[in-house]
């Protein structure tokens, strides 16, 4: 895995879309924030898995590849950088549970 790695909050992500959780302790969250990323095969299994987060179209498919499939809270930890995601919330066109189910647990993201 490549990319500027960002700083850590806590938070409880959603697992698999659903309304189950886990608890992300401070220290555990470490997706980049810049550079290219390449995403493992069970997160990424069709297409490319290389992302470059410089570029909008990328991130943004990125995220979306992220969101829809990851089911661990290391998928979560891992891939995601909540800076980001804040920032391109608002352009993300995901299914409304799965919007609707990240916006109980990040408020925040309501706004983005």
């Amino acid at each position: 895995m490549s990319g500027e790695r960002g700083s850590s909050a806590q938070a409880a992500f959603p697992l698999g879309g659903s309304r189950r959780q886990a608890t992300a302790c401070p220290g555990e969250s470490r997706g980049a924030v810049s550079g290219v990323v390449e995403l493992p095969l069970d997160l990424a299994w069709s297409g490319d898995r290389h992302f470059d987060l410089s570029d909008p179209v990328q991130r943004y498919l990125y995220h979306m590849t992220v969101l829809t499939s990851a089911v661990t809270r290391e998928h979560y930890t891992n891939w995601l950088n909540a800076g980001l995601l804040r920032r391109d919330w608002g352009r993300l066109r995901l299914p409304r549970p799965l919007r609707e189910i990240w916006q109980e647990h990040f408020p925040e993201l309501r706004s983005g």
